[in-house]
């Protein structure tokens, strides 16, 4: 079993070695990035940076992900503001991106699907996992966009049963104006028919649909229009999402004279038409979907319903039997599978009695085998299903702020952020802007956009956040103007230091690495290589004015745009600051992953309470693998150094020469980018004592420490009180107990070997 990113992240490897055909590698990297960081985080705002590069990729409308953007940002509203009037309605937004993300590990890991999908379309080796990719995309991340019109259904039905209970007199909405809606002009019914070889004109949707069906499931042509006309005209009881996601998408896509119309697209369409209720239940005659006759839409039914973790329950029945909160996959040769992990196998129920304890519903139908046979129902296959329930405690999902983080606030946010770098942005038309913004390559508009997401935990430790809503807060002006606990800070400066560690752990994560070789912006861009991936003390004076440009912009700009969105201090303090020391020999060897895991676990254990940040010198060995699992989980990292930046690194690279330990050019680069993601870089020197002193500086100033310790008592100085080493560890956890800090409570000790 491994978690769904590792099986997932597959897909990109395959897709590298087929070939990646017209995408930039650049592009593709951005996305595969993107599509992790949703799945570590859960969160929709990383989903919609999932939805936004497939949109700019594919370009699926004509124009990126504008073209897009209504469709999928109505969706997440309407279930945002009435998702809780409603009985039952989970998440579908952030649920369609797992879904999607579900269907890549299939593909990568099932070779049979594989072969199938490619055999079925006739691809050739290669294409049909760019292919994949794209009509993939477009049905598992756009198979829900109709849900408003059930939305607005299921109101009223659960308005009605409020009042009257079910009675079967009980008022329902339908939907008028049908005809011209679904209607197909004659140009193209004609283009339509063309492109797909079919044997007569359409003349609205619903007949395009029935082809779709007919074609692949066998079922009757005349009979299926029948049906779908009456989809949405006298159903008091149910409204189908799927028949209308199906209708959105294929007004959207015929909107764009540039979109290609085919057999995979008419098969996007009835994968995303069979997908909720017409194939389960309302056709006479219906039978299983199998791989075989219709791939996407088997997929899709397979990994909708498989996707029962971490939905966000909106419906006050549905937040009775909380569903699983994280998953574990298995997928081989025509095999899945999955392991669901919930926070409790029972939920408390109020009763007349009392409070009892019954058996989670969600739990126990994986458990007792009904989730996989109601999958069965759905899918013809002899795919070997296998799922479980596990108890497994659940992680606080931490940085969750109060800021308005609505998409086109992020959109709008990315915008002005961008537009900020300039000294003259203020007077600049917001067209100019929006023109300017949509310019920009792929990668760079997501760095924005993710500097935008990344403003509601950096706001938050100014005591913070933003909204597009009038509030009873004080409006921030200017960042250095706050009072409370940040008066008289330079959080200007703060921002920014902040705003240069997050682009650095950026950079870096899309493959960048610290040099100076070049010449140019195009030569550095082609490189992936930059000069500025250093601490921000080793900035120069005009790289640092450029972050302290865009942090004084970014209020009055964000005013402009239509979301009106503003900056509002509170009026009580963020978390508390929480410093931890780490400390450590120089050389180590034996297990480093556990040691990694021992030291994320002490740091783990204060997040939740704390802002956690970590101080070390940055020394070869333990100081590094330290600030190293600190910026893997996003913590805050400060280095003081015993000499100068480039003294230091050179001091390093000697002292590993002498104890020939290895220090090769991919060390130094480590090392370096390590130090560049620190928020502080600080020099405490000391000719005698050198790294005692930057130790001492840390010690003085830690509430608590991590160190690695072998356990040897090591001296500081001999007998004539001569100093014979530079530093050691145990005298800095002599120190620490010099401070008052207690051994197993403050100084977390961790058994390692040299």
């Amino acid at each position: 079993m491994e978690k769904l990113s590792q099986a997932s992240n597959r897909f990109f490897g395959l897709l590298k070695e087929k070939g990646i055909g017209q995408i930039a590698e650049s592009d593709l990297l951005c996305f595969e990035r993107s599509l992790q960081e949703f799945l570590r985080s859960g969160t929709k705002e990383e989903a919609f940076v999932v939805y936004f590069c497939f949109s700019e990729i594919f370009r699926l409308f004509g124009n990126g992900y504008d073209n897009a953007q209504k469709l999928l940002e109505t969706l997440s509203d309407h279930e945002y503001h009435t998702g809780e009037l409603l009985a039952k309605h989970r998440d579908h937004y952030s649920h369609s991106a797992y879904v999607f993300a579900l269907g890549l590990a299939v593909y990568a890991g099932d070779e049979a699907y594989r072969r199938n999908f490619d055999r079925f379309y006739g691809y050739s080796d290669g294409e049909g996992t760019l292919r994949f990719l794209q009509y993939w995309g477009l049905t598992s991340l756009f198979h829900d966009i109709g849900y408003p019109f059930q939305l607005v259904h299921e109101q009223m039905k659960a308005y009605s049963q409020e009042l009257w209970g079910n009675s079967v007199s009980n008022p329902y909405v339908s939907f008028g104006n049908l005809s011209a809606f679904l209607a197909l002009d004659t140009d193209i019914a004609a283009a339509l028919q063309k492109a797909l070889g079919a044997p007569r004109a359409f003349s609205d949707l619903n007949e395009l649909f029935a082809y779709a069906l007919h074609v692949r499931e066998g079922y009757d042509f005349s009979a299926l229009c029948g049906l779908l006309k009456e989809r949405v005209v006298r159903q008091p009881k149910f409204m189908d999402h799927g028949y209308f996601s199906a209708v959105i998408l294929a007004r959207k896509s015929l909107e764009n004279a540039q979109f290609t119309v085919g057999a995979e697209w008419l098969d996007v369409l009835g994968a995303i038409l069979l997908h909720n209720n017409l194939n389960k239940y309302d056709i006479a005659g219906a039978h299983r979907i199998a791989p075989q006759e219709q791939p996407l839409a088997y997929l899709l039914i397979l990994c909708d319903e498989l996707q029962a973790w971490d939905r966000l329950a909106y419906g006050k029945v549905s937040k009775r039997d909380p569903i699983a909160w994280d998953i574990s996959v298995s997928i081989g040769n025509n095999k899945i599978g999955a392991t669901y992990y919930f926070d409790s196998a029972t939920v408390e129920e109020y009763t007349e009695s009392g409070v009892q304890n019954r058996g989670n519903k969600s739990f126990c139908a994986i458990r007792d085998g009904g989730f996989a046979a109601d999958i069965r129902k759905f899918i013809d296959s002899d795919l070997s299903l296998e799922v479980s329930a596990e108890e497994r405690e659940k992680t606080k999902r931490a940085q969750m702020y109060a800021s308005d983080n609505r998409f086109i606030n992020l959109c709008d946010f990315a915008k002005a952020i961008h537009a900020s770098y300039d000294e003259h942005c203020r007077e600049k038309k917001i067209e100019h802007i929006d023109a300017e913004f949509g310019s920009l390559p792929l990668e760079f508009k997501v760095s924005n956009i993710r500097q935008a997401i990344s403003y509601e935990g950096k706001l938050e430790l100014i005591n913070c956040f933003y909204s597009g809503k009038e509030l009873d807060y004080p409006v921030v002006e200017d960042f250095n103007a706050i009072g409370g606990e940040r008066g008289g800070a330079d959080n200007v400066g703060f921002l920014s230091r902040e705003e240069h560690v997050r682009w650095v752990r950026e950079k870096l994560s899309l493959g960048w690495k610290y040099g100076t070789d070049y010449a140019t912006t195009a030569e550095r861009n082609a490189r992936r290589i930059h000069r500025d991936i250093v601490p921000y003390e080793q900035l120069s004076a005009d790289e640092q004015s450029k972050d302290e440009l865009m942090i004084r912009n970014i209020i009055p700009l964000l005013r402009r745009f239509d979301s009106n969105i503003r900056i509002y201090s509170y009026r009580a303090g963020r978390k508390p600051d929480l410093e931890i020391g780490g400390f450590g020999h120089r050389s180590l060897s034996g297990d480093i992953a556990r040691l990694k895991e021992q030291i994320k676990a002490v740091m783990r254990s204060y997040m939740a309470e704390y802002r956690v940040v970590v101080r070390t010198c940055f020394a070869a060995g333990a100081d590094q693998l330290i600030a190293e699992c600190a910026d893997e989980l996003g913590i805050t990292t400060k280095a003081v150094l015993p000499m100068e930046y480039e003294d230091f690194i050179g001091d390093v690279r000697r002292d590993a020469a002498e104890r020939g330990a290895r220090f090769a050019e991919e060390d130094e680069l480590r090392m370096r980018h390590l130090l560049a993601q620190t928020s502080v870089c600080k020099v405490v020197s000391d000719p005698q004592f050198v790294y005692a002193a930057a130790s001492r500086y840390i010690v003085d100033r830690c509430a608590k420490a991590i160190v690695l310790w072998d356990g040897k008592e090591v001296p500081l100085f001999d007998d004539q009180d001569n100093p014979i080493h530079r530093g050691g560890t145990y005298h800095t956890i002599c120190l620490l107990k010099e401070r008052g800090l207690r051994m197993g409570e403050d100084i977390h000790c961790i058994d390692c070997r040299r």
